[in-house]
């Protein structure tokens, strides 16, 4: 796993590296959310045109 984690901070983009968590908690399958709570998560990302609708880019935010 540490090997993996560190690969992952590696990588580049646009000369930028990721922020690389470890996340231990289960995900659970089958968890729908109501329509204003995907309204809401829908603002943060973009779908790529022509693209099925799982791609998608989540742009970049500075903290």
């Amino acid at each position: 796993m540490e090997t993996v984690l560190h690969f992952a901070e590696t990588l580049t983009f646009k000369g930028k590296n990721p922020v690389v968590k470890l996340i231990e908690k289960v995900y659970h399958t089958g968890v729908k959310l109501i329509q204003k709570a995907m309204a809401e998560l829908e603002k943060q990302i973009n779908r790529l045109p022509h693209l099925p609708k799982w791609f998608v880019e989540i742009p970049y935010q500075t903290t």
